[in-house]
C-alpha cells in the first residue's frame, strides 16, 4: 500500500507477503449505517462505464476484498475483453494512487510470484478497500441518501456517479486532503469540517451535517 495513504487505528501494511486469510480479515472495512447499506445493495451488478463509486460499492458489499477477475466480469461495454481489462487496470491504478484501494498480487497456481507492475493486475490480484475508500463510501452514499427520498435509487446513483467521475480528476478534494496526513490530523480536519457551515461544492458535501 502507498505509504502516503492514511489509515485508522488498525493500520496494517498490505503487500505480496500478505496471506489471503490476513487480507480477508479486513482492517478497514466497517458496515455502513443500515439505511446506507440498504441503498448500496441496490447498485447495479453490471455496468458499461468505469464508475469509481460503483466499483467501491461492489468491494464494500464483498466485505472489503474482491478478486480483480470478478470486478472485470461485471463491466460490460462496446470494447473487446482485452481493452476492457486494460481500461479497468488503469482506473484501478488511479484509485490506488488516491489511496481508495490496495492491489495485492498473490502467487499463481504453480507458486510463482507476480512482480508489481501496472500491466500485471490479473487473475491472481485481489482488490482491497483502504481507509480513505471507506471515507469515500460514507460520503458518497450519505449524499445519495439525501436525494433518494421519493426517487429511484439507481437514477440518483447514476446522476451522482456522472459528477463524481467528471473529468476523471485525481484530486479527491472531498476527503479534505486526507492523503499524506497522519490519522489523527485527518480526523481533526473532518471534525472541523463537520462543525462549520460551508458552501456545497460537490456531491460529497451533501453528506456533511449542516448547521
Amino acid at each position: 500500500m502507498n505509504a502516503a495513504c492514511v489509515g485508522g487505528d488498525e493500520d496494517r501494511a498490505t503487500g505480496p507477503e500478505l496471506s489471503l486469510q490476513e487480507l480477508m480479515e479486513h482492517p478497514y472495512w466497517q458496515p455502513l449505517d443500515p439505511a446506507l447499506h440498504a441503498l448500496v445493495e441496490q447498485v447495479p451488478t453490471i455496468i458499461e462505464k468505469y464508475e469509481r463509486t460503483t466499483i467501491l460499492s461492489w468491494i464494500y458489499l464483498a466485505q472489503g476484498v474482491m478478486p480483480f477477475v470478478e470486478v472485470s466480469d461485471r463491466i460490460h461495454g462496446p470494447e473487446s475483453v482485452t481493452l476492457r481489462k486494460k481500461s479497468l487496470r488503469r482506473i484501478l491504478r488511479s484509485m490506488e494512487r488516491l489511496c481508495l484501494i490496495s492491489i495485492v498480487n498473490f502467487p499463481d497456481e504453480d507458486g510463482g510470484t507476480v512482480d508489481d507492475g501496472e500491466d500485471l493486475i490479473g487473475r491472481t490480484s485481489m482488490i482491497s478497500l483502504n481507509w480513505t475508500g471507506m471515507v469515500w463510501m460514507r460520503r458518497a452514499w450519505g449524499a445519495r441518501s439525501k436525494m433518494v427520498k421519493g426517487n429511484n435509487v439507481r437514477a440518483v446513483h447514476d446522476l451522482f456517479t456522472e459528477e463524481e467521475d467528471e473529468g476523471k480528476g485525481n484530486d479527491p478534494c472531498w476527503v479534505e486532503n486526507l492523503e499524506g496526513a497522519d490519522p489523527e490530523a485527518a480526523r481533526e480536519q473532518i471534525r472541523q469540517q463537520h462543525t462549520r457551515s460551508s458552501p456545497i461544492t460537490s456531491v460529497f458535501d451533501l453528506a456533511l451535517p449542516r448547521r
